[in-house]
């Protein structure tokens, strides 16, 4: 039990090094334009009543 505790910290101490480096690597600039982008589209597609009927009926159909 020990062992694998152990083993499951190591794991996540290796993941969390592993997620620095890559996050360091992207600018925070670029990070951020992205995010406003995919902001901006988003409200863009739920802003149209097209597609708020559509997801509107998707989750009807889930709820049968």
């Amino acid at each position: 039990m020990d062992l694998q505790r152990r083993s499951a910290l190591r794991l996540l101490q290796q993941q969390r090094t592993q997620a620095l480096m890559q996050a360091q690597s992207v600018p925070l600039p670029l990070a951020m334009a992205v995010a406003f982008a995919g902001g901006f589209l988003v409200q863009r597609i739920f802003r149209n009543p097209h597609p708020r009927t559509l997801l509107n009926w998707y989750l009807t159909w889930q709820a049968l």
